[in-house]
């Protein structure tokens, strides 16, 4: 089944230009975010300008929900450690895991909530 908006297996039905002047650093910027989000520069820049669905990485989403998941099971796995009188390197190992899952998941975290926040912004 073709898209609707594209003709021949994914390639783009459009076909006008419209040129626009940005930074280097605006640039870089929206090459990344439509990196991120998964979406050609044109594709994204279209979905900015004219709405649609928010432009969250949906694989961003997905690795917050796992490294979730995996720090459960690891603060599982600290307790059953700590009542087996694990040595004290192996629980400082892991508690040191624990913290880094935490800084990856807020790190994660605070990029979807500041990508929200500037669509947000455009949209307005």
């Amino acid at each position: 089944m073709k898209d609707k908006n594209t003709e021949d297996g994914g390639r783009s039905a459009a076909r006008q230009w419209v040129t626009i002047r940005v930074t280097e650093r605006e640039k870089t910027r929206l090459t990344e975010q439509a990196e991120i989000a998964g979406l050609s520069l044109s594709e994204y820049m279209r979905r900015r300008f004219f709405g649609g669905r928010p432009l969250v990485a949906h694989t961003d989403l997905s690795a917050v929900a796992e490294l979730r998941r995996i720090g459960g099971l690891l603060k599982h796995n600290f307790e059953t450690l700590r009542q087996a009188k694990a040595p004290p390197d192996i629980l400082e190992r892991q508690e040191d895991a624990l913290r880094k899952l935490v800084w990856a998941i807020q790190k994660i975290s605070l990029r979807c909530h500041h990508d929200r926040q500037e669509n947000q912004e455009y949209e307005n």
